[in-house]
């Protein structure tokens, strides 16, 4: 609907003298508020007041394009999700979901898994300068079902195994932005060697902004070894790989394990099955690339995080829209 026809309806509904925080409410039908801009007011108010975050001032930039916020300019406002695609006439919204594995202390890291904690500081720092906007990865599961929109430059921030330099290097770091973050561990690893252990994982589990859920039991590769492996063999192992530390984890974080990230990114559609009769919402392999609205939920994709990225590198992994001219 153009901005031109969302003004007529000024004319057109019923006014009221409704005032939320020095601002006016002119009119409304179905499908929109149209509120008059108070003094001091921007769109990320007007976000908070109307729809609950002021992260999806983005979604109004779209709904007023061109229009500056400044005292008694009229704002439309959606009252729901308008484009539970996120498809616009030049392309559509994808979400990218960064994927990590270990981290050092160290000024240099020789392994290509393990992000230095000065490295993961300019990262974390690039997006906040940038304002993109880092989501839990609970909120996806609601945008592939076009239930809600998402800020335009959503970032999901997953790390893989349980490493203890998690705990030590990345997670201070996370909690100094408010930055949630999910949690993938393999519960054989856990309280053996570098993994974190038990306790850590109670801590963890303490913060909202931390998730903790499934990436299996022994890390395993969970694709089907053909020549060796009958398929009630095959059929036994996953339904171990992924119940068992469901049942731990259940129990230890008090909390429904309902994400899978497949070990070394390999799936299969008996696993997919298995994680569908078990109620699991979303699957993770480690597929590079960003995922549009209408992503199988069990083959989302990641996209790697390495110790030799550079600041550069990193921001080229940062894909939130595609460019797609459907005119």
């Amino acid at each position: 609907m153009k901005i031109t026809t969302l003004l007529g309806l000024v004319f057109s509904l019923a006014l009221t003298s409704c005032s939320i925080s020095n601002r006016t409410l002119v009119a409304q039908n179905a499908d929109f508020w149209l509120v008059e801009a108070g003094s001091d007011d921007n769109f990320a108010l007007i976000a908070q007041d109307y729809l609950g975050d002021p992260a999806l001032a983005s979604t109004l930039v779209r709904y007023n394009p061109g229009i500056k916020v400044k005292p008694g300019e009229v704002i439309a406002v959606p009252k729901g999700n308008l484009n539970p695609a996120a498809v616009y006439a030049n392309g559509m919204q994808v979400i990218p979901i960064l994927c990590y594995h270990q981290f050092t202390s160290k000024k240099r890291s020789l392994n290509s898994m393990m992000v230095t904690r000065n490295n993961f500081a300019q990262q974390m720092a690039y997006l906040k300068d940038n304002d993109y906007q880092v989501i839990p990865l609970s909120d996806v599961g609601p945008f592939l079902q076009g239930k809600k929109p998402l800020p335009e430059k959503s970032v999901v921030i997953t790390v893989d195994d349980g490493y203890a330099s998690f705990y030590q290097v990345a997670y201070p770091i996370l909690k100094q932005y408010g930055y949630p973050s999910t949690l993938f561990v393999y519960t054989d690893f856990v309280g053996i060697g570098r993994a974190l252990s038990w306790q850590q994982i109670e801590e963890l589990n303490n913060d909202p902004l931390v998730a903790i859920q499934s990436h299996s039991k022994s890390h395993a590769n969970l694709a089907r070894a053909a020549d060796s492996e009958s398929e009630k063999d095959y059929l036994d192992r996953l339904e171990e790989e992924v119940d068992k530390p469901a049942q731990i984890l259940r129990k230890k974080t008090q909390h429904p394990i309902e994400y899978f990230a497949y070990p070394y990114g390999n799936s299969s559609p008996e696993l997919i099955k298995i994680l569908e009769e078990r109620d699991y919402q979303m699957a993770l392999t480690v597929r590079k690339g960003s995922n549009p609205s209408y992503s199988s939920p069990y083959l989302l994709r990641r996209t790697m995080i390495y110790g030799q990225d550079s600041l550069k590198s990193f921001s080229s992994k940062l894909d939130v829209f595609r460019q797609i001219n459907l005119q």
